[in-house]
């Protein structure tokens, strides 16, 4: 006579805490290496950048474009933007916006950017939400109709710049550029805020720690060695605009990573928002 035991209670328990232990063990390194992934999909963005400055400063008689219109033919409002009172700083969640479906509103650089794989992190992507600490995104995200994180890398707003808040700060040529190996032109702003070290989280499309006269009261500071001006309470003092801290970030302080930059070299690496100013300056 064919007799079938199936499994007891016990024996099942045993082979689900099995599976539990396992999985247990294996999730971190599986969580690890998804974020190495996308931390080397960041970097190959941003190599891109480097090539579109290089192709753009090389056809524009050795000028850098503005900044603040990078990505965008304006900087007043779009029709599609109406009723929002500071388009620029949401542009970066605007799906109506979002150049690779929407090419009308490109700006100079955007043709040069037409190979990138991505104009967004996708760590970043995967954490935009909470960008809701930024105060731009608090008083209007509601008005957004098509929420669409697609961009987070911001160009160095020291770079071609026309505003005169930082007309000591500038460089308007690539070849003006003393360390192009230790200045970024494109990096990954900080998608949260620490008021102790940024007022702003990822909030337009360039990057700009403070303006001249800020500048100057750092240096004032640290003996005029751009190296020691470091944002924070141990530091010189808030920010307007820090590097990103979600790359390499450790458990329980989302802004104690690093974020990518593109340098004017042509590499890409990542470094903590503590050496936000002397990595933007060009002088």
């Amino acid at each position: 006579m064919d007799v079938r035991k199936g499994f007891t209670l016990i024996e099942l328990l045993v082979v689900i805490a099995i599976i539990a232990i396992l999985m247990a063990i294996l999730m971190p390194a599986l969580n690890k290496a998804k974020e190495q992934g996308q931390r080397v999909a960041c970097k190959a963005n941003l190599k891109n950048y480097s090539l579109a400055i290089f192709m753009y400063t090389g056809d524009n008689d050795d000028k850098f474009c503005d900044p603040r219109s990078c990505y965008f033919s304006q900087t007043t409002p779009y029709p599609v933007e109406a009723g929002l009172s500071n388009p620029m700083h949401l542009r970066w969640c605007n799906g109506d916006l979002y150049l690779k479906s929407h090419p009308q509103y490109a700006g100079p650089l955007y043709s040069y950017l037409q190979d990138a794989r991505a104009l967004i992190c996708p760590t970043f992507a995967r954490i935009a939400n909470r960008a809701s600490q930024d105060h731009f995104y608090q008083d209007e995200a509601d008005k957004i109709k098509n929420y669409l994180p697609w961009y987070n890398y911001t160009m160095n707003a020291y770079l071609g710049t026309p505003d005169t808040g930082t007309a000591k700060a500038r460089v308007l040529r690539l070849s003006e550029v003393k360390r192009p190996a230790e200045t970024f032109a494109f990096t990954e702003e900080s998608a949260l805020v620490d008021i102790q070290y940024n007022v702003s989280g990822l909030n337009d499309t360039y990057m700009i720690p403070g303006n001249d006269q800020m500048i100057e009261g750092w240096l004032s500071q640290v003996n005029g060695i751009p190296w020691r001006v470091k944002p924070g309470p141990e530091g010189v003092g808030q920010f307007w605009d820090v590097i990103a801290g979600f790359h390499h970030a450790p458990s329980g302080d989302p802004l104690g990573g690093k974020g990518n930059c593109a340098f004017l070299d042509g590499h890409v690496d990542a470094h903590p928002r503590s050496e936000t100013f002397p990595l933007a300056w060009p002088r």
